[in-house]
Formats: C-alpha cells, structure tokens, sequence
C-alpha cells in the first residue's frame, strides 16, 4: 500500500541549467520532498538529468515523469532505469508515457501505433529485464530476445503509467505500480480513479496497491495573473493533441479549446490562449498565496490522490523565483 506521506516535486526546467537542477532538487530533498520529478518532451533528457540525481541526493525516489516509451526501445528504457536505480541505491521510479502521434512522429520519426497496446507490451518486456534479467517476447508493437547484463535487484523500479483517459487508466491499474495523472481538477479524480481500480481488479490486484499520482500545477506569487497567462498559453499547446482533447472536454472545457483551436487556425496565435478563461486555468492549477497551493493540494489528497506532484509553474522572466517560492511554500503539505 502506497505512502499516505508521500509528496512530489517536478524540477521545473525553467529554474535553472543543470547545476542549478541539481541544486534545487538538492533543497526539495532537504525540505522532505519524497519523490522529484522531471518530464521529457524537447530536452533536457530526463534519464541522464536524473541520473546525476541518482549521484548528488540520498533520498528522494528519482523518477522521469514520463519518458515517451516509442522513442526508445523497452531494452533501453530497462537499462536506464536499472542503472538510475542502482546509482541511486534503489531509488528510482520508471515513468512512462505514450506522449503524442506530433512528438512521436514528426519529431522522432517513431510509430504512434496502437499506444495501449504498445504501453501493455513495453512494461511486459520491462518486468521480465527487471526481475528475470531476460525477456522473450513477441507482440503487436514490440519483440526482444535480450538478455540483461547487469543482474537484476531483488526489488526493482516501480513503473509509473501516464494516463489520461479510460484505456491507459484501466491498464495502468492492471499492469502498473502507479499512475501519473495530468491537467485535472480535483473533482475529475474519483471517476479517473475508479478506472485505474477496475483495472486492478480485472486482474485480480488490490486497487490499494496502486500508487494514485498527478502533475498538480501551480504558482505561489502575490501577482499570480502573468502566471494564468502563461498557463493559459501552455494549455494552448495541448489544443490539437486528441487524448487531451478528450479529457478537457470532460471538465466542460470543450467550447473554450474549439474556440482556440479557431483562432489558431485563422493565425491569430497570441490571441488564441486566451479564449481559455481565468476561471478554468484556476479549475485546473492554483495560483496565489501559499495558502491557496496547500489547499489544492489537500483537495487531492481527500479525493483518493496518495502522491500529489507539485509542478512549479510560471513566466519565463520569473520562473526562477516562482519555481523555488513554490518549492518552499508546498513542502510538508
């Protein structure tokens, strides 16, 4: 059974290089962050980034939050988060994602193909290399015939699923440690959660087991309002992605992303964030005093939420302040 104490901290990439990664993670892991978390998407490389983390901190789990499982192969993803974890003394945690068919595709020149069953098969070849050190497989998306050689651990990485929707939420509980979740209010989490629960129980798991995550953005700031504008302008970037899609117009945000997605189309790109409101930036992420963060959060603890990942977000002219404000006012919630 999960941690009731367990609490996340995304080093946001915007509070420094890599030293000064190192050190903010450094202080998060002082303050009593359980957990530090980093995303991939255009670099830095979440697996190198952490595993300097494996070697400069002694306690927090070390976790890449999510790496996209179609840009490497599952032999490689094993590898690298056996090496994280022996580094860092059987600290790390394998985040994994299917990201989307635009990174996937046009960046990497990878195969969107099938992402449920691509995610079903990547962490059965995982778990075979992770406690067998070998793995046989033959499926849809993906074969191996490896063998590991490095020995495995007698407790190896806890796999963590991103997931937005019903599919990869059901196989996260089915298969999974863990699930990350994404850009959701806190009265999405019951539904969502009892998705990954008849996962669990379809085969046969304790829905207690899984570890229930997300990504919960916010900004600690006495003018918050440059950081909902920033916000908005991200959110923006999720606009065309179909999975995302799906699960904003759950929240009722569906009018407002059709909106964007026009404006966008017609090359008013700087106006386009924008016909997504303050208030539903604020549904989504919290913004304000330290007060405000530490009750968002505790929203998602009382909802079923057991390892709440605080996501520092903000301007670029003042991330840097914002990321360690937040840092500093979420420890020990």
């Amino acid at each position: 059974m999960p941690d009731a104490k367990q609490l996340g901290l995304h080093l946001t990439v915007g509070a420094g290089g890599g030293a000064e990664r190192i050190q903010f993670a450094k202080e998060a892991e002082a303050l009593g962050y359980t957990s530090l978390w980093m995303g991939e998407v255009s670099g830095p490389d979440a697996l190198v980034t952490m595993g300097a983390l494996a070697v400069s901190t002694s306690k927090a789990e070390l976790a890449p939050g999510v790496v996209p499982i179609q840009i490497r192969t599952p032999g490689v993803n094993a590898m690298a988060f056996l090496t994280i974890h022996e580094l860092s003394g059987g600290r790390a945690i394998a985040g994994l994602g299917v990201s989307s068919p635009v990174i996937v595709e046009r960046w990497h020149g990878a195969s969107y193909t099938k992402p449920v069953t691509a995610m079903r098969e990547c962490i059965t070849i995982m778990r075979q290399l992770f406690t067998e050190g070998r793995s046989k497989f033959e499926g849809e998306v993906y074969r191996a015939d490896f063998r590991l050689g490095m020995r495995p651990p007698k407790k190896p990485p806890r796999i963590f699923v991103a997931g937005l929707n019903a599919p990869m939420l059901q196989l996260a509980g089915e298969m999974a440690d863990g699930v990350l979740m994404n850009y959701s209010p806190p009265e999405a989490m019951p539904a969502m959660i009892e998705e990954i629960h008849a996962g669990a129980k379809k085969a046969g798991r304790n829905p207690a087991d899984i570890d229930v995550g997300i990504y919960i953005r916010m900004c600690i700031a006495e003018e918050p309002q440059a950081a909902i504008d920033q916000f908005r302008r991200e959110l923006a970037t999720y606009a065309f992605v179909d999975s995302y899609g799906k699960m904003f117009a759950r929240y009722g945000l569906a009018d407002e992303f059709t909106e964007l997605r026009r404006l966008w189309k017609e090359g008013k790109r700087d106006d386009a964030p924008f016909a997504i409101s303050t208030e539903s930036a604020r549904k989504i992420a919290a913004f304000g005093s330290t007060e405000v963060g530490r009750e968002f959060v505790a929203k998602f603890r009382s909802v079923g939420v057991t390892h709440p990942v605080v996501f520092p977000v903000g301007p670029p002219a003042t991330i840097k302040r914002d990321a360690y404000a937040t840092m500093r006012a979420l420890a020990g919630v």
